[in-house]
């Protein structure tokens, strides 16, 4: 192993038209290239002018955001549709409420996630990290602001 070779962050091409990362670069003879091709930057704006050069995290994130949408609220109908159609990831129950996942990834990182609290139902597309007490402080903000119930988070 070579102790002098440095880590650069990881990089990605991204096309904000399409807010989607084109594809993570490798360092190649001095600059960044796409992995597949190995095109330049400048070679890519020929086909695409508003492709630009960013860190894979920001990439990631921007590629995401199309993806999220906001808390509704759903029928007790598709809740239970939705818990029944493929197995529940990350299923949780809490004196707050309780909560669920798609395992199904609608994009990116973003998948559906439902949630029940007091005798309502909600869906939401968010990143499939977010974890139980993270849903509920959400559904909380959106739909229970005046409510003081303990989460016991």
């Amino acid at each position: 192993m070579n102790v002098n070779t440095l880590s650069a962050t990881p990089m990605a091409f991204y096309q904000p038209s399409r807010a989607r990362i084109w594809d993570y670069a490798v360092m190649a003879g001095g600059e960044w290239r796409t992995r597949f091709g190995g095109q330049t930057l400048v070679q890519l704006r020929e086909e695409f002018p508003d492709m630009t050069l960013i860190s894979s995290d920001i990439a990631l994130v921007c590629e995401n955001e199309q993806f999220r949408s906001p808390w509704v609220e759903i029928t007790e109908s598709r809740y239970i549709d939705q818990l029944e159609v493929l197995p529940p990831v990350d299923w949780c129950r809490s004196t707050a409420g309780e909560s669920f996942k798609s395992m199904e990834m609608y994009g990116g990182d973003v998948t559906t996630i439902f949630a029940r609290r007091a005798g309502r139902f909600f869906e939401c597309r968010d990143l499939h990290t977010l974890t139980h007490a993270a849903i509920v402080e959400s559904l909380t903000t959106t739909f229970f602001a005046g409510d003081s119930m303990n989460t016991g988070h």
